[in-house]
């Protein structure tokens, strides 16, 4: 700040200071008369401080949760996706008997399959599917990522993995099934991809 400049400044403190003394200045308003004669305003400068509100801006201070943290915040249970409703099904027994839909079948691409693949399970589940995704070293307790090649995966049905990978899991269809909130590690992927991509990795998973 310059010698003038720093004039000037100390000029306004002293006349503020002196018109506080007068009570000829209103803190709130900034309001100032002298002596009958003169009014103007002059910046507020309350009592606690130089601002009305203090902002505090330290946002990593505060609560919060990260992706896929629980308690997770979840659509109502009778909401619409904007892909349209579902169909549900009551039991693993109904899910067995479902196949594929037709436009999945004849449609089916491997390498729109495999990137599916790539954005939502690989990072559990690992390129290898044996469930040695980078995410394994950071679990210390709970259910670890389903390996895809074991025989409890060859061995169930297109419309069992389906229910699986829409509900988060053998987990969390299980806890889903006995009207339970799912707490499974695994997000529920019916409210993540569409009916038709849950398929395709249905089918990417047979095709491995």
């Amino acid at each position: 700040m310059t010698h003038p400049y720093r004039k000037f400044l100390l000029l306004i403190i002293v006349v503020a200071a002196s018109l506080l003394a007068a009570g000829c200045y209103n803190s709130t308003t900034g309001d100032t008369t002298v002596y009958g004669i003169a009014k103007f305003k002059l910046p507020v400068l309350p009592e606690t401080g130089s601002h009305k509100v203090m902002v505090f801006s330290e946002m990593h201070y505060q609560p919060r949760f990260d992706s896929q943290d629980p308690p997770r915040i979840l659509p109502p249970p009778d909401s619409v996706p904007m892909s349209g409703a579902q169909n549900r099904y009551e039991s693993l027994e109904q899910y067995a008997l479902l196949e594929a839909p037709a436009k999945v079948v004849t449609d089916y691409n491997n390498d729109t399959a495999a990137e599916l693949y790539r954005v939502n399970c690989q990072v559990c589940h690992g390129s290898s599917m044996q469930g040695d995704g980078a995410i394994g070293s950071f679990i210390t307790r709970g259910a670890r990522p389903a390996d895809l090649t074991a025989d409890a995966t060859r061995n169930a049905s297109d419309g069992e993995l389906f229910a699986f990978i829409s509900e988060g899991g053998r987990q969390g269809y299980a806890l889903v099934e006995a009207g339970q909130m799912s707490t499974s590690p695994m997000p529920a992927f019916k409210m993540l991809l569409t009916e038709n991509d849950r398929w395709t990795l249905v089918k990417y998973l047979r095709g491995q």
